[in-house]
Parts: structure tokens; sequence; C-alpha cells
């Protein structure tokens, strides 16, 4: 008994003493991502009122990432076999495309927004709504994630 009394106090001091692990720093944004997400938030009503709406998420993204000369596929589906696969939600950055699973959940692609930062994404949400912007970390969003692809560096 008091052989493992000093088997758990070793561990438990030893597991206290440990270094944190270093918290991995994402590198600065791109201009090219800057740029992307600037034209996006232009599109948000209180921006340009005037601006006709997207006809959908696919349709937004398309046309944010058009302006910079970034060709995408048109549709939610075909977008999210495009660039490179981002590794896990820490590791998203301004610019990256997140994927979403339609209302009815699955894991089929029914929705494209674009990463701004601190878990926070622009999209275009249903048709005539306009774009706005909304957080990962709601139940809604956070239920529904997928993936992200990383399309500018």
């Amino acid at each position: 008994m008091k052989r493992l009394a000093a088997v758990l106090t070793a561990v438990f001091v030893l597991g206290a003493c440990a270094a944190p692990r270093p918290r991995r720093v994402p590198p600065p944004p791109s201009p090219l991502a800057k740029a992307v997400i600037r034209t996006a938030r232009s599109y948000l009503p209180e921006e340009d009122a005037r601006r006709a709406p997207p006809v959908d998420c696919s349709d937004f993204v398309g046309r944010v990432f058009r302006a910079h000369g970034v060709s995408l596929p048109r549709t939610s589906r075909a977008m999210a076999r495009a660039g490179r696969p981002v590794a896990s939600a820490d590791d998203l950055r301004m610019g990256d495309l997140l994927f979403f699973s339609g209302s009815r959940g699955g894991r089929r692609v029914g929705h494209v927004a674009i990463y701004v930062g601190n878990g926070i994404f622009i999209h275009q949400a249903n048709p005539g709504e306009g774009v706005r912007m909304e957080s990962l970390y709601s139940d809604y969003y956070r239920r529904r994630y997928l993936k992200a692809r990383r399309v500018v560096n």
C-alpha cells in the first residue's frame, strides 16, 4: 500500500512539474487573405445596402474569391474538394473555407463560409437574408461543422 501511495505521489508531482505544451502561434494572415475578408465584409448589409445579395452561400464565396483572381467551383460540395485540407479547427486561418452540413445535418456538405478569425465566419445564410457574420462556436454551427479547406496562403 505504501508503494502504491509513493507511485501515485510521484505521478502527481511529475505531472504537475511538466512544462505546458507551447501553443503554436499561427503565421500572420497574408495580404490576399486580408483582402478577401475586406471584400467579404463589403457584402454586409450595413456596409452597402444597395448591393444585391448573392444567390446562395457558394455564389457569395465564389464572388469574393473571384474578385481577387481565385477561381472556385460553383457549388459548396465541389468547393469542399478545392485547395488543401485544414487539419483541425485549431489550425484555421483567415480566408479558409468552412464547410457545414445542411439544415438536416449528416455528413454531406450543404453550406460554405469564409473564416474571418477568432471563431467568427462570414456567409450567406439563406437566400434573400443577406450576408452576415456568426460564431463557429454557436450550438447550431458547431454541430454542423464538417471540415475546412485552405485556398489562399
